[in-house]
């Protein structure tokens, strides 16, 4: 049981970090596109190069839906983090959702909801990283014992 908890352990660590490195890329790509604005406020390479920032950014978004489906499939399945997987995964959800209304309406509010998930998901994926460490912690010590 405790080699079968440990490789659990790793699995929801593994996920959780790679929803947190998806967000860091995710915040970059954000930035960035902030900094260069809307591919038609610019003009020549400036336009090329704000339309690859802004479609990478939309692109990873994806991506951190389906970690954070990866992530909450493994919590549910071990009972390991279930709830903040699930919240990871629904702040996810809402803060996609932000960012495709704030690309058709622009609005500053929605973008400042953008900033506000990337922070909740972010410590969400933190906590259950924490959880699965503390687990594989606590699985190693029964297994000496």
């Amino acid at each position: 049981m405790s080699a079968a908890s440990s490789n659990t352990s790793e699995d929801l660590v593994r996920r959780s970090r790679e929803a947190l490195s998806a967000l860091a890329a995710q915040f970059l790509l954000g930035m960035g596109a902030n900094l260069l604005g809307s591919p038609e406020d610019n003009t020549g390479a400036a336009r090329i190069v704000a339309g690859i920032v802004l479609g990478l950014h939309a692109l990873v978004g994806i991506g951190l839906i389906v970690v954070a489906v990866r992530a909450w499939l493994v919590a549910r399945r071990e009972g390991i983090a279930r709830r903040a997987a699930l919240w990871a995964f629904i702040v996810i959800i809402l803060t996609f959702l932000a960012g495709v209304g704030t690309m058709f309406t622009g609005s500053d509010w929605l973008s400042f909801a953008m900033s506000v998930g990337f922070v909740a998901a972010a410590a969400l994926y933190v906590a259950v990283g924490a959880i699965a460490l503390a687990r594989r912690q606590s699985a190693r010590t029964q297994s000496l014992s």
